[in-house]
């Protein structure tokens, strides 16, 4: 009896491993779709139905200390205004050809803390708005108060897209963005308890063994005990 219990306690061991070799693990990641440095613009494949991401990082000179000749903005209509760099971000569909879509990216000056640096300016992110429609639905890019959160949206069709940018105030023309990139969230499924099938198979398979062999000594051990009681009827 206990071989044959234990035989079934491994058989089930092994049914609950089974069980669970398929329970799925999905992680979500942004991915780099194309990207380039110190350039005003960047072309690349882009595919129908992909919600993509805009990014850019200014270049070091586009803020300086205050006497530089870089350090004049533009003020947005806040009370009191926010002195701010403009950055307009136009993404147009070029092969096959489509409309273009503009963003007004606005940069804020930052004034340094006290002790902080060296006392230069810098820039933080303050407003993203559309100021033109196009072929890319922005939508996705709304938060929960329908304010933009970043520049892209849903690509309306596969083929060759192109993003430029420009600065208002300008800046010099050898004073590119040191990065522009286009970037989506790429959803991966893996099983990594995949393991436990053949596990939880050669458990099952020990355990059904185990199970039989107890079984088959009870039935031995049965007749044994039939056979003396014969024995025993057969003498008297």
């Amino acid at each position: 009896m206990k071989t044959l219990a234990l035989g079934l306690i491994f058989a089930l061991i092994g049914i609950v491993l089974i069980s669970d070799y398929n329970v799925a693990n999905t992680t979500t990641k942004e991915q780099t779709i194309a990207y380039t440095t110190k350039s005003w613009e960047l072309t690349c494949n882009l595919t129908a139905g992909d919600n993509v991401t805009f990014i850019f990082y200014e270049h070091a000179l586009w803020v300086a200390e205050e006497n530089s000749s870089y350090s004049y903005y533009d003020y947005s209509d806040d009370d009191p205004p926010v002195a701010v760099l403009r950055v307009f971000i136009d993404i147009t569909p070029v092969s096959p050809a489509g409309n273009t879509t503009r963003w007004d990216y606005d940069l804020a000056v930052k004034e340094p803390q006290t002790g902080e640096g060296y006392g230069f300016q810098r820039l933080v992110g303050w407003a993203i708005t559309k100021t033109q429609n196009g072929s890319i639905d922005t939508s996705p890019m709304l938060n929960s108060k329908g304010s933009l959160s970043n520049v892209g949206g849903t690509v309306p069709f596969s083929g060759t897209y192109e993003a430029k940018l420009t600065v208002f105030p300008p800046r010099p023309k050898d004073q590119p963005p040191s990065y522009l990139g286009f970037y989506h969230n790429v959803t991966t499924t893996d099983y990594p308890y995949s393991y436990l099938l053949p596990l939880g198979g050669a458990t099952v398979v020990f355990g059904g063994t185990v199970s039989l062999l107890g079984t088959r000594g009870i039935i031995i051990r049965r007749r044994n005990h039939i056979r003396k009681h014969r024995n025993r009827t057969e003498i008297k």
